[in-house]
């Protein structure tokens, strides 16, 4: 993942965040979750769930669900509308 002052991007994922122009630092954007503004800190976590889903090498263990359900309820969302909304997106990963 590639976190900069106004985007990041992922090199596993065609998915981004981005901060938007004009507006206050806080107001971040991301790919996945359209017509949501999110925190610097919720875009980042954003981007590691997409990681962590889209990465082959993680397994998938009782402490990868962890963290992915604790990454989620960051955002506000519950894992399941997080794959949900991302196979809709990568219908074939």
């Amino acid at each position: 993942m590639y976190v900069c002052d106004w985007s990041i991007t992922s090199a596993l994922v065609d998915e981004f965040a981005e901060r938007l122009p004009d507006r206050e630092e806080t107001d971040w954007r991301v790919s996945w979750l359209p017509g949501r503004l999110v925190t610097r800190a919720q875009a980042i976590a954003a981007m590691e769930l997409v990681e962590m889903l889209y990465d082959r090498s993680v397994t998938d263990t009782d402490t990868v669900q962890a963290t992915i359900a604790a990454t989620a309820a960051q955002l506000g969302i519950r894992p399941i509308d997080v794959a949900v909304a991302l196979s809709s997106r990568h219908p074939n990963p």
